[in-house]
């Protein structure tokens, strides 16, 4: 027969309640109390049931992570750090991939309503009143994952993402140092943004700072894929009467499709032109080793956001902004000034 919370309760010689307060790791009950409703717990292989146990507790342990495309490889490192974290504070983490489909946003929020999970993050691209009005109707915390709203947009929720803007313009400063001042940036969607619209004006206003002008052939925006980074070179390329000497990708996956093109016209990286990305999330996998924007604790932070308040009284802002710092390697490389 299944053993029972009332069984553990009757074998340790304490009330049902004590044994689920124990469970829940309340600081009311005596180390001793403790110790005889473990040993009982152990004694047994007493392991609760998760939904009957919700009902007390109003606690599903279940987040929730809506995200717009599971195949990029920055999104499985914000995935296993997210993961991570939350199996440390017993909770689990459901992911579903809604493909860039707003419908099928929708469509999932919908379900995740059913669920009573205890926290949802949202990795949006593009953020519209139609998926804020659905976010607001769950009762759990919220987060805007790697998006945040723009200055016009009402929106309550935080957000938790690089600092873009001024990733970006330190990404191009750093470019500036090295000699260069005919850069090309290759971003991604205009819809994005945090990670199309502020790193694009991260970077001119750089290169405004610097007292550098940039040609428009020099600007490219499109999506996150290689891709979109071997047509925005590509353009580069045959709109340009001058080649840049460096080019600011808006992700690393967009940067290896710019070092295609490159090779497809017979030009090396970083001999002929630097290309640097921005993510670190393929530098085991890919030659040559990209100069990006590298960003730490994303698990941490995305977790402190959602439970923060709850948990350990911390104070969450309206943007939670992962460290970063620029990394040098071999992609790019100092010209003679």
């Amino acid at each position: 027969m299944e053993v029972t919370i009332k069984d553990i309760a009757a074998d340790a010689g304490v009330s049902v309640s004590t044994v689920s307060r124990v469970m829940n790791d309340s600081k009311s009950v005596s180390p001793e109390l403790k110790k005889r409703v473990m040993a009982s717990i152990e004694k047994f292989h007493f392991r609760p049931n998760a939904a009957a146990r919700s009902l007390v507790t109003k606690n599903t342990g279940l987040v929730a992570v809506l995200e717009a495309d599971v195949r990029n490889p920055i999104t499985a490192i914000h995935l296993k750090q997210i993961s991570d974290v939350c199996m440390k504070h017993n909770k689990v983490v459901i992911v579903c991939d809604y493909d860039f489909n707003q419908e099928k946003a929708l469509l999932l929020m919908d379900n995740m309503l059913e669920r009573n999970i205890d926290g949802l993050i949202f990795q949006g691209v593009h953020l519209t009143d139609e998926i804020l009005k659905k976010l607001r109707r769950f009762e759990c915390p919220v987060v805007l994952g790697n998006q945040g709203p723009p200055e016009d947009m009402s929106c309550e929720f935080p957000a938790v993402t690089v600092d873009s803007y001024n990733a970006a313009r330190d990404m191009t400063k750093f470019l500036i140092s090295e000699g260069h001042k005919h850069i090309a940036y290759v971003g991604g969607n205009k819809e994005d943004y945090t990670n199309g619209t502020l790193r694009l004006r991260g970077f001119l206003d750089a290169m405004k700072e610097a007292d550098l002008p940039v040609q428009d052939s020099y600007i490219y925006q499109g999506g996150f894929t290689p891709e979109d980074g071997e047509k925005g070179m590509n353009q580069i390329y045959e709109n340009s009467l001058d080649l840049p000497t460096a080019v600011i990708a808006g992700s690393d996956i967009i940067a290896v499709g710019v070092i295609r093109c490159l090779k497809a016209h017979k030009l090396k990286v970083p001999e002929d032109i630097s290309v640097a990305g921005f993510d670190d999330s393929i530098s085991d996998i890919y030659e040559p080793q990209l100069s990006t924007v590298k960003m730490f604790d994303q698990g941490e932070i995305f977790y402190d956001a959602l439970f923060g308040d709850k948990e350990a009284g911390k104070n969450t802002s309206k943007w939670n902004y992962f460290p970063y710092q620029i990394v040098r390697r071999s992609s790019t490389r100092r010209i003679n000034v």
